[in-house]
């Protein structure tokens, strides 16, 4: 996710995106990311700490929840569809079965070890198997990065492409706004009046 970004930064200033863009954008519910990440965290290390998994179900659906929300007040806000719809994914696979579901094959192609999910050490994740409800929707996308490899799920993958669309093209909002309506068509036909005047 992290390398998602850094590299829709990069394009985004490559492309000469304005980050004014970002202090000028308008966004309605912000308090309800502030509870998202606050209850996900919450549940995650309720999890980690009472080994009990329930915890990060429920905090990652309240999370999701209050995500979705803020998701529904901004959808005319680009990216915010792909990162609403990935949210629900992971919520959804997360709540039928107590836990994150993770391939044993991606993980094995991935370098990740499963050691601490097979010992019961990590209530937050499962070994998808037969009984594993929507297991395709689960951590079945190896990503072998060389420094911090990682399976994902496919809600992960839409949450990455939305922020990815979010910063590019709130990047480029600031721009848009100032360049003429028309952009190169208006420039040329400015030209061509000018030199027909002059003629």
């Amino acid at each position: 996710m992290l390398v998602v970004v850094v590299a829709a930064g990069v394009v985004a200033t490559l492309t000469r995106g304005e980050w004014r863009g970002f202090a000028e954008l308008q966004l309605r519910a912000k308090s309800l990311v502030v509870a998202a990440v606050a209850v996900q965290v919450a549940g995650a290390a309720l999890a980690d700490h009472t080994g009990h998994g329930w915890c990060y179900s429920v905090g990652l659906a309240t999370s999701a929840a209050c995500a979705l929300g803020f998701c529904l007040a901004n959808l005319r806000v680009a990216g915010i569809p792909l990162v609403a719809a990935g949210l629900v994914l992971n919520a959804l696979v997360v709540a039928r079965n107590g836990a994150m579901p993770v391939s044993i094959v991606a993980a094995h192609r991935a370098g990740v070890s499963i050691l601490s999910i097979a010992t019961g050490n990590d209530p937050r994740h499962t070994i998808a198997g037969i009984g594993s409800v929507w297991r395709s929707l689960g951590d079945v996308i190896p990503v072998p990065f060389p420094v911090a490899p990682e399976v994902v799920s496919p809600g992960d993958v839409l949450v990455a492409a939305g922020l990815a669309e979010f910063i590019v093209m709130t990047s480029r909002r600031r721009r848009d706004a100032d360049q003429p309506a028309g952009g190169d068509t208006f420039h040329a036909s400015h030209a061509l009046s000018t030199m027909a005047r002059r003629s």
